[in-house]
């Protein structure tokens, strides 16, 4: 997906009324473990967490040995906003421009420490399955070019 249709999404997102204090109780409710297959069939570790007075939620990925990506989902007034703190060096801040159901959409608003050029979340969703699986996809965007992926999580250890 092109940068501009990726942006053209995220404007046409942004204008559903939103419910973000309820959407964020909802996925307070994820916290624990989850575990899921990348595409090419790697193992995926995924925790989420509650922190600060439950003020904010901490979803981190374990990428590998020593490897880890963050993201710190949290209300900004009447908004729900994260951000993702990548092993790139990047801190992209996006903020939820939809929530529909179980399914809710997060579209980017900004960055940090990022080069020109250089690969970062532009945005995701995560959906709650019936089943109590998750699944979560996102966009990332180098240049002008944009690579998804999406991954289905199941909950272990409860």
């Amino acid at each position: 997906m092109g940068l501009l249709a990726a942006s053209a999404l995220a404007l046409a997102l942004a204008q559903a009324p939103i419910d973000a204090a309820a959407a964020f109780e909802r996925l307070k409710a994820l916290a624990g473990q989850w575990r899921g297959r990348r595409p090419d069939g790697r193992a995926i570790g995924l925790t989420y967490r509650l922190t600060a007075g439950g003020s904010a939620l901490v979803e981190t990925w374990a990428l590998g040995p020593g490897r880890e990506s963050l993201t710190i989902y949290h209300m900004d007034g009447p908004e729900l906003v994260a951000t993702h703190y990548c092993p790139q060096g990047n801190q992209p801040r996006l903020r939820m421009a939809r929530a529909a159901g179980s399914r809710f959409d997060f579209a980017f608003q900004g960055a940090t420490g990022l080069d020109p050029g250089e690969a970062y979340q532009h945005d995701f969703r995560i959906e709650i399955g019936a089943g109590g699986a998750i699944t979560r996809s996102e966009t990332y965007v180098e240049g002008e070019d944009g690579a998804s992926e999406t991954i289905t999580y199941v909950r272990v250890g409860d």
